[in-house]
């Protein structure tokens, strides 16, 4: 029984030494493994370099094809390694060599690699490989972009997003929208700054959506609750990519919709294309009346934003609402007004409403 226990005491602290053994293989395996890398990279680096002028020079895709006969990668360390040296050049390069490096890229094969793990690869993998495709800005990948873009997970959907608007293409438009409908507010506001990057007229791709999402109620909402926040987050260039008109007419129709969030949404959208006709400051105003009062918040603010005097009336008596949002935001809107919106504060300070003057005191107050 002793010599059991024996060799039983003798495994048990040879486990730990075995562990930290194989824990120390493997790091130096990992670091053989990075050397090598490191090397392919810098041999593929240097050829690169030697053939500069050349791939600057190359007159299409035919001059490229016997350049393109001086690299060789079979390992998948190779075939990594030659693909970092490719987009670093890219990154680096300018012009008529930009556009001779992503045929490079695919002479060699790297696009068809790409496109592979983005179909079998992990995510880190498809992530990596959807960055790739969009840094090289290479357009027959779109149609695999949008479908990463539909992916169930959140950051590789927002990687497609990224790589869709690098690509700058009119067609990708629809499908970053789409991907975006299940983004949040602050991913919303980045996607529109990376859609104004594209320097395109939006207004085609961003009406069709609005007019004819499909699917499902939940998921045609969401698409254009998108784009009326695109809309907004585009700011006081919003007229610059969106037809003023096109927009107006459709955030009028939403108005209507029996969903809260699109018709708040519709109203901030209105705001930023501005108003000029009366059937739109009519609509703003009568949404001082809505049934939600998170539409009559919106809805005076947007008059104080647009200046609209017409308004006048209405947001004094918004600013005794029983929300809170509505009579603070009816307050603001009137400060706004000038001096015709300031005569109106103080008349409400005398108000027999203690809500109205609680509120109109804090916003004369500037809190």
């Amino acid at each position: 029984m002793s010599n059991w226990l024996l060799l039983l005491s003798g495994v048990l602290v040879l486990l730990p030494v075995g562990g930290i053994g194989f824990l120390l293989l493997n790091r130096a395996r990992l670091a053989r493994r990075v050397q090598r890398q490191k090397r392919h990279y810098e041999h593929y680096r240097a050829k690169l370099q030697e053939i500069h002028s050349s791939l600057a020079q190359a007159n299409g895709s035919e001059e490229v094809a016997p350049l393109a006969q001086l690299f060789r990668a079979t390992t998948r360390e190779e075939v990594a390694a030659l693909k970092q040296a490719v987009v670093e050049a890219y990154g680096e390069a300018t012009g008529p060599l930009q556009k001779s490096l992503v045929s490079l890229y695919e002479m060699l094969g790297l696009v068809a690699d790409d496109i592979q793990i983005i179909h079998n690869g992990t995510l880190e993998e498809r992530s990596q490989a959807t960055f790739r495709l969009g840094w090289l800005r290479h357009l027959p990948a779109l149609s695999t972009l949008e479908r990463v873009s539909k992916h169930s997970c959140t950051e590789l959907r927002l990687v497609a997003i990224w790589a869709l608007t690098e690509i700058a293409d009119a067609r990708a438009v629809k499908s970053v929208v789409i991907a975006l409908s299940e983004a949040n507010g602050w991913q919303i506001m980045q996607a529109a700054n990376r859609l104004m990057g594209m320097q395109l007229d939006l207004t085609l791709p961003l009406m069709e959506l609005l007019d004819s999402a499909g699917g499902m109620r939940e998921r045609r909402e969401r698409i254009m609750a998108a784009v009326l926040d695109l809309i907004t987050d585009f700011g006081a260039q919003a007229r610059q990519y969106i037809n003023p008109v096109a927009g107006r007419q459709v955030a009028l129709r939403l108005l209507d919709s029996q969903s809260v969030n699109l018709r708040t949404r519709a109203l901030r959208a209105l705001t930023m294309l501005g108003v000029e006709s009366s059937q739109e400051v009519d609509a703003i105003i009568r949404a001082l009346n809505d049934a939600a009062w998170e539409v009559r918040a919106v809805a005076a603010r947007s008059i104080g934003d647009l200046q609209l005097l017409v308004g006048l009336s209405g947001l004094q008596q918004a600013v005794s609402d029983q929300a809170w949002w509505v009579r603070h935001n009816a307050a603001q809107a009137l400060k706004k007004l000038g001096d015709a919106g300031e005569k109106a504060l103080l008349q409400l300070m005398q108000s027999d409403d203690r809500f109205a003057r609680e509120t109109v005191i804090q916003v004369m107050q500037g809190s």
